[in-house]
């Protein structure tokens, strides 16, 4: 054995390398490893020396064999130490730094390298108890605060030791509260949901980082040295937890196209730890990548091409470093890893050219350029296909220079290039199926509630506080019980404190102390405000006297069991009858990143609370919803938000209160007949409308009987209440005055004495119109939730009856009425909608666009690929990043064939808007009946049928646009625009007159109606045909059914539905008979066997929808998209006259 001083001697060429395999035999005998050393074998340069584990374990390093290169990392077991006692011994050429491996045992260390070596990592805060001074960490319901930086909820919560895989999640108040514990896979789990863990661990050091949202979707990239890198992609462990495995057993992942600067991350990461094999994780934010975790030494696991790849690369690093070292004949006391910056350069002359006798590394050879220039002196640089992102053209879409026997399909079949769909969760303030929203308004000026205002109110103001904290209104709960008992005794006498406030501040107390007890303190729905009076003083001063505070609580609002499940239902369907069912459907195209999926809602809790619910069905996961909203839901911000909430009314404002204000003249006048009444409201005869004010007759004394039906039915409830109370009493069970969600019948009450209270106005001698959603509202739910079977209410079907016609007729004239003229529903429609439109336009739009980057060959899978993408497979824009319409990941096409996908190429795009029904009367009613330019212009073409029609978008109309949707921070249109073909105005084609008279016929959009907008693509037409992209709109009202059906009905309302993929029924204590009778805006036949033409508008259409078209050219729906966008701030005046 030669002294370690000694240099080596070059061997010769006759001779093989020794390569050294040093690690444990669990990871040496596996798969990958056993496939790369196969490859490395196969080459025939190399000895391949495996160290077994007594070997490693027992024996000295002396005894070790000698090795001109080692591969050598740690895993549990490993004696890391040792085996860099004998690099220092032997200084073999090391494929993988072992002294850096000490730096991934401690994530501290690994962010801090990442961060010296300027690769991105999350917003974080570091909490170390392992020195002598530990840290200290501040602990808030919904943020932590470590040396002076507060991370917010939802935050990641990561032990210090790299080698502890406990990862916790914790989720902020507004999301539902609780934490997700991720660990090591457990059979098919990898992650578990406690719904009542909020507190951080107090043992341990800790990294505290901010939850960055991937939309669902975790990223391994595995690097073979600097240059080169494979992606993989999973379904994150943070959404349901259920591993998803294939046949033999693996996980399954996807390998995706990494873009330009995530391969500079991965060539930095694999730099800066000196690992060339090195595993890490990367997350993409909003067109930003992030490094949130280093692991080392990884390999793929189950994939021939990258066995390839690697075998390939790392035997051409090993031959050619081996060489250069042997003809430098480098002194041995000076190690070289290939990982240093010191690394000179091997001669051009020794870079391994493969052999032609050698068998081929891959199936398809590659030589493309590299990452570095073409002289680089770096081993890798004959590595295969850099970063796997192989150049091709997808094999479904051509641009028009390709001829028909380019393409390998058997027959012409439209593909689906988009879904768009406008879910309406909130009715007027109404949220899926919920329980009411109440409020309670009392003045307070007992001490104790005075010194909890002072608490807690800004210092030198005296500003609202605002209450939702579990611990505040733990606090509240206590001063209230104290207050309860001190006041108790004394109620009713003349001089009692509590009868200040008109004799009913007691009462007021007792309420809210029933509210903040009958439910545990972990709901997103109830908060209590304190409010200074405009004469308040503080206690300290001379007139304390003065310190009076008015109080308001509001609760309720809960989304209820049947409103998630109408939503996870609705999910379920749109999965199983909106998309392709080939090749596993939706979840096959999703799971394989091939389909491009965006869910947005506004900030209210309630709407985003139904869009987790909607993606749970939609695909298929399972748990709690908590952590899927923080996982998959966007939340717009404050710029972005009208898009979808009630602040996108604000430029329409004015117009709907003049609406508002004819429909209180209208409803509080007096009238000869009911005819009279009917044609002073519905000139137009909207058979809706008409059929409702047939049903009311004289709206004024109709008004004075919804009136008088609230107090009879607020008395049956106060009467049963009583009943309940004191059986309740007798039997000592609180629980029989309990009706659905924990409510008690006295708060059911007193919601409906405040409802009697507040709709109707003796001062004024007017009732309140903007009530009547409320009532309706109530009445329907408590029909549904409390008083069905045996405890039914007598008046109840007439006032559920009587408000609906009052709903019908009422709600859907708020934004223009419609049975004046169309003015009003068109200037407020495009007010309302406008920043949704342009959104809708953006979605269409990038559906739509063909870049002529496309070559004429498209190829089969089974083939390979060539040529280049039609779409940017990422943005490497600055101007794109931090953008809400970032590029998510792409499969990569070279593994298709492995991966057995028949269309690679297959690209879907998915945008999911969860909005209000503001939202989406208006958003009709663009669609109904467009704006005065566009009807100008289809009047034009009317006039001249035979003239084809060419885009008349001007760049005034697309700045528009483009200015709405900078402003919400999104993209702006994608490069010029959709291709404008001619297409012939057809105005059939834009609305059927059978889709008019079917909306006419509809009474309430209800919980869950929807607009479903899909754009096909009949790839095989030329670029300027307008057949090429058709345009199909659909809505539907919501779901449908009797709140007062019996338990027979329901049961077999349930049964029939559940072929239709709704699950089995639900618990006998929940009427099912609305979540059951769900229409779904969805085609007959989603997906045609396509010829050079069909009869597409003859299709069956059934009946629990509405298609408004479904053969609308596209370049028709943008232009129309774009001129009534731009119309909106130019929409005349309407006359104030009714």
């Amino acid at each position: 054995m030669p002294p370690p001083c000694v240099a080596r001697t070059p061997p010769p060429m006759s001779r093989k390398y020794v390569v050294g395999i040093c690690a444990m035999e669990k990871k040496t005998k596996s798969k990958p490893m056993q496939e790369i050393l196969r490859r490395l074998n196969k080459k025939k340069h190399f000895d391949l020396v495996v160290f077994t584990d007594d070997m490693i374990l027992r024996q000295p390093v002396d005894a070790w064999p000698v090795c001109d290169a080692l591969l050598s990392f740690y895993s549990t077991g490993f004696p890391l130490e040792k085996a860099e006692s004998y690099v220092h011994l032997r200084r073999p050429v090391l494929v993988n730094d072992l002294s850096m491996q000490h730096i991934l045992f401690d994530r501290r260390k690994v962010y801090e390298v990442l961060i010296r070596n300027g690769v991105n990592v999350p917003r974080h805060a570091i909490v170390n108890r392992d020195g002598p001074t530990p840290d200290i960490l501040e602990e808030s319901e919904n943020h932590v605060i470590v040396n002076g930086v507060q991370i917010n909820k939802p935050f990641v919560e990561k032990p210090a030791n790299a080698e502890d895989h406990n990862i916790y999640i914790y989720y902020p108040t507004s999301a539902g509260g609780g934490s997700k514990r991720l660990f090591r896979k457990v059979g098919d789990r990898s992650s578990e949901f406690y719904p009542d863990v909020n507190q951080v661990r107090r043992e341990g050091s800790y990294i505290y980082e901010e939850f960055l949202n991937t939309q669902g979707t975790d990223v391994k990239v595995y690097t073979v040295g600097p240059n080169y890198g494979h992606a993989e992609a999973r379904k994150s462990p943070v959404l349901d937890g259920r591993v998803m495995r294939d046949s033999v057993g693996k996980e399954v992942r996807y390998p995706v196209i990494l873009n330009s600067v995530e391969k500079d991350i991965a060539r930095k990461v694999c730099l800066a730890f000196q690992q060339t094999v090195c595993g890490f994780d990367l997350l993409r934010v909003r067109g930003t990548s992030y490094v949130c975790d280093v692991n080392g030494w990884s390999f793929v696991k189950n994939s021939k091409k990258y066995y390839d790849d690697c075998g390939l690369v790392l035997h051409n690093y090993l031959l050619n470093a081996l060489r250069y070292r042997s003809t430098r004949a480098r002194p041995a006391t000076s190690p070289r890893y290939p990982m240093s910056p010191s690394f000179s350069p091997p001669d051009p002359s020794l870079i391994l050219q493969p052999e032609n006798n050698e068998p081929a590394a891959r199936d398809t050879p590659t030589n493309p350029p590299n990452l570095s220039s073409s002289h680089s002196s770096d081993p890798f640089d004959n590595s295969p296909a850099n970063f796997g992102s192989p150049s091709f053209t997808h094999m479904s879409r051509t641009s028009s220079n390709a001829s028909v026997e380019d393409l390998h399909w058997h027959e012409k079949k439209e593909e689906l290039r988009a879904v768009i769909a406008i879910v309406v969760c909130t009715l007027e303030q109404r949220h899926g199926d919920r329980t009411p929203k109440q409020k309670l308004k009392t003045r307070v000026w007992a001490s104790a509630f005075v010194d909890f205002y002072e608490k807690r109110r800004t210092k030198d103001k005296f500003d609202e506080v605002k209450v939702k904290a579990v611990k505040d209104l733990q606090e509240l709960l206590d001063i209230v019980r104290n207050l309860i008992k001190e006041y108790a005794p004394n109620v009713g006498s003349k001089g009692a404190v509590w009868e200040k406030d008109g004799g009913d501040s007691f009462e007021k107390l007792l309420q809210i102390k029933r509210v903040l007890e009958r439910w545990k303190f972990a709901g997103i729905n109830r908060k209590v405000q304190f409010k200074p009076r405009r004469e308040y003083m503080p206690p300290s001063s001379s007139s304390g006297a003065n310190s009076e505070l008015l109080l308001i609580m509001k609760w309720g609002g809960d989304l209820t069991e049947t409103g998630k499940r109408q939503g996870e239902q609705l999910g379920n369907r749109f999965r199983n009858e909106l998309y392709p069912v080939e090749e596993g459907g939706l979840l096959r195209l999703h799971s394989t990143f091939r389909h491009d999926l965006k869910i947005f809602t506004s900030d209210e809790g309630r709407v985003q609370m139904t869009a987790a619910a909607f993606a749970k069905g939609f695909l298929e996961l399972e748990g709690d919803l908590t952590p899927i909203l923080v996982s998959l839901v966007t939340t717009l911000d404050k710029d972005a938000n009208k898009m979808l909430d009630h602040s996108g009314q604000a430029d329409a404002n004015e117009e709907i209160e003049k609406t508002k204000a004819k429909m209180r003249k209208l409803m509080h006048k007096e009238y000869s007949s009911a005819d009279e009444f009917i044609s002073a409201a519905a000139p137009l005869s909207t058979k809706s409308i008409v059929e409702a004010l047939r049903k009311i007759q004289f709206p004024l004394e109709s008004l004075r009987k919804l009136h008088d039906l609230i107090k009879l039915v607020k008395t049956e409830i106060k009467e049963l209440g009583a009943e309940t109370e004191k059986n309740a009493i007798l039997l000592s069970d609180p629980t029989i005055n309990e009706v659905y969600m924990g409510e008690t019948l006295s708060l059911v009450s007193e919601r409906w004495e405040k409802l009697y209270r507040d709709f109707y106005s003796a001062q004024k001698q007017e009732y309140d119109l903007s009530k009547i959603p409320d009532i309706y509202d109530c009445i329907k739910y408590d029909m549904l939730h409390n008083f069905h079977g045996a405890l039914v209410l007598k008046h109840g079907r007439l006032l559920f009856e009587l408000a609906e016609c009052f709903v019908t007729c009422y709600v859907p004239q708020e934004y223009g009425l419609l049975g004046m003229d169309t003015a009003e529903k068109q200037s407020i429609g495009i007010k309302v909608s406008q920043a949704l439109c342009a959104k809708i336009r953006s979605d269409i739009a990038m559906a739509m666009t063909i870049t002529h980057e496309e070559t004429a060959a498209v190829v089969n899978s089974a083939i390979g690929y060539s040529g280049k993408s039609f779409l940017p497979l990422c943005t490497d824009d600055p101007e794109e990043m931090d953008c809400l319409e970032h590029n998510g990941y792409r499969l990569d096409p070279s593994f298709a064939k492995e991966l057995r996908i028949k269309s690679p190429g297959t690209q879907v795009r998915t945008r999911l808007y969860f909005t209000s029904e503001s939202h989406m009367h208006t958003l009709l009613n663009v669609l109904r009946y467009q704006c005065p330019t566009w009807n100008e212009r289809v009047a034009a073409a009317m006039r001249a049928p035979c003239s084809p029609q060419r885009s008349a978008i001007v760049p005034d109309e697309e700045e528009v646009t483009n200015r709405l949707l900078n402003q919400m921070g999104i993209g702006k249109i994608p490069g010029d625009g959709p291709n404008k073909a001619l297409y012939e105005l057809d105005p059939s084609k834009l609305n059927t007159p059978e889709a008019l008279a079917a909306l006419d016929n509809v009474t309430e959009l209800d919980y869950l109606a929807h607009i479903t907008i899909r754009v096909f693509e009949q790839p095989w037409l030329l670029e300027d045909d307008e057949h090429r992209f058709r345009v199909e709109i659909a809505f539907s009202p919501g779901v449908r059914g009797d709140p007062e059906t019996n338990e027979i009905q329901r049961s077999a309302s349930t049964s029939s539905m559940s072929s239709a993929g709704f699950g089995g029924p639900s618990p006998p204590s929940t009427p099912t008979t609305l979540s059951s009778s769900l229409p779904i805006a969805i085609p007959a036949s989603a997906f045609l066997e396509k010829k050079d033409s069909i009869e597409i508008d003859h299709l069956y259409q059934p009946d629990n929808k509405i298609y408004l078209t479904n053969n609308m050219p596209g370049a028709m729906f943008d232009d129309m998209l774009a001129t009534c966008i731009a119309s909106a701030a130019n929409t005349a005046n309407i006359p104030d006259s009714v």
